[in-house]
């Protein structure tokens, strides 16, 4: 008896948890010396009072990049993207229904074409009900 009060609390904690994985869209990004402001991503409705734990990303650029600018945002908050994979736990706690977006930004200067395509992209948010 002790054993199954002791597995039930487990065992509810892990049917919590949830992942959402989501394609990015493809988009070129032309050398400006504001943002481009990307498509909303939304989440499924299946996750409406669902909270983020961690959000994790990935996407490449078909030239070398490394004066790309990149931004992950949810509605009003926005957070620099360092590299073009990562992990970052600046969401937690955040509603897993809000919309996400990437915005990017090619300085117009410091390389040698005035756009770059992104792409392969991925957008993983881990979350609990």
């Amino acid at each position: 008896m002790l054993s199954t009060i002791v597995a039930w609390p487990f065992a509810l904690a892990w049917a919590a948890q949830g992942t959402w994985v989501t394609p990015l869209p493809s988009q070129t990004v032309v050398a400006s010396e504001r943002p481009l402001v990307g498509v909303a991503i939304q989440p499924p409705p299946s996750i409406a009072g669902a909270e983020i734990v961690r959000v994790r990303w990935t996407f490449r650029t078909d030239v070398p990049a490394p004066t790309l600018k990149a931004w992950l945002c949810q509605d009003e908050f926005c957070l620099p993207l360092a590299r073009p994979r990562g992990e970052t736990l600046q969401f937690s706690g955040r509603s897993a229904a809000g919309r996400f977006r990437l915005r990017f930004q090619w300085p117009a200067a410091g390389h040698d074409t005035d756009r770059a395509m992104i792409s392969g992209g991925q957008l993983i948010i881990d979350y609990r009900q």
